[in-house]
């Protein structure tokens, strides 16, 4: 009787992120970062040290070379370890990211949602329908199986359904879920091969709505959580494909928790709804994650260089690049070249 009411406490109440500028060091003119090259500042430790046993063994030459040996030897190292530092600014990673709950308004139109025929009584998908409905949309479920693997026989099933339900708000698919070897091409999942027919299917029917696709587990969002489904990722980069080439048809691939609660499923939709341009989105318990690439530093090797063995597959590798890299290879020791 006081006036208070119960409110959400954050969802991430200890995470934490840095805004310090890193500070930069300049020694005779070499601009050099605080987080150093540990190979380098193992160098310059040498050096303060007067250590002249690691420092020749760093230079590659004898401890009792005169100056005019060290100076070249000093000029190589040095280049060698600034051509080391640009190549490690070029690595990057795939993190996943939390964002605010994607602010998309309600559903609202038609929203076909195509399922395998096996995975149709999943809870899941229960789940799924029940939250696009609960947000707004009318939901039309397309059951698909084998015989739909024909694009032509499922673009005419679309085309049928899709006449049925003029305000077309959009096209989730499920089939991601079903990861039984496809019938014909067992070293494929069922959900994979359903998934590419569909896209062709609505290519050729010409369904005025972009296709979003599911899948359950096939990302980890970070370090702490498991992988599950990793056969599923298969239809994100199958997703990744169809963005580049069929920009208009795509929304994109958002990945589920193994259970969709309320909360859950208005991220969905959310995710659904916003315009917001993320085509891959991960929706969890404690909150939505976007993909990102970012950089990534270098691992501290043993000093040892790489070496190929056995077989080595290069894709792409009869283009200019693919053809450097393949000679590379094969002077590194790799014993057979797939290009």
């Amino acid at each position: 009787g006081r006036g208070a009411r119960r409110v959400e406490l954050p969802t991430y109440a200890f995470q934490r992120e840095r805004f310090w500028p890193e500070v930069s060091i300049t020694l005779d003119g070499w601009n050099t970062s605080a987080a150093a090259d540990s190979v380098d500042a193992r160098f310059w430790e040498a050096v303060e040290r007067e250590d002249l046993e690691a420092l020749a063994q760093a230079l590659h030459i004898d401890g009792e070379a005169p100056l005019s040996a060290v100076l070249p030897a000093l000029s190589a190292y040095h280049r060698s370890n600034r051509d080391q530092s640009t190549i490690d600014g070029w690595r990057y990673r795939v993190a996943w990211k939390p964002v605010s709950d994607l602010a998309g308004g309600p559903l609202s139109g038609t929203w076909l949602v195509v399922m395998p025929a096996s995975r149709a009584e999943d809870e899941l998908v229960s789940g799924v329908v029940a939250g696009l409905e609960r947000h707004g949309a009318g939901v039309v479920p397309v059951v698909v199986d084998e015989r739909d693997l024909d694009a032509e026989v499922l673009a005419e099933r679309l085309r049928e359904v899709a006449g049925q339900s003029p305000e077309l708000g959009g096209v989730l698919s499920l089939l991601a879920l079903d990861e039984e070897p496809c019938p014909g091409h067992p070293a494929l999942p069922s959900g994979y091969a359903l998934s590419l027919a569909l896209v062709r299917a609505m290519v050729e029917a010409k369904i005025p709505a972009r296709l979003w696709s599911a899948t359950r587990g096939a990302v980890s969002v970070d370090g702490s959580e498991r992988l599950t489904n990793p056969v599923q990722a298969m239809v994100s980069a199958l997703g990744r494909v169809a963005a580049l080439e069929l920009p208009p048809l795509w929304g994109g691939v958002v990945d589920l928790p193994a259970s969709l609660d309320e909360r859950g499923a208005a991220r969905l939709a959310g995710v659904l709804s916003a315009e917001g341009g993320e085509d891959q989105v991960a929706v969890r318990g404690s909150g939505v994650f976007v993909r990102r690439l970012v950089r990534s530093a270098a691992t501290a090797g043993d000093g040892t260089a790489w070496r190929a063995r056995g077989t080595v597959l290069v894709t792409g590798g009869t283009g200019g690049l693919g053809g450097q890299v393949a000679r590379w290879l094969a002077r590194s020791g790799a014993e057979h070249l797939v290009l």
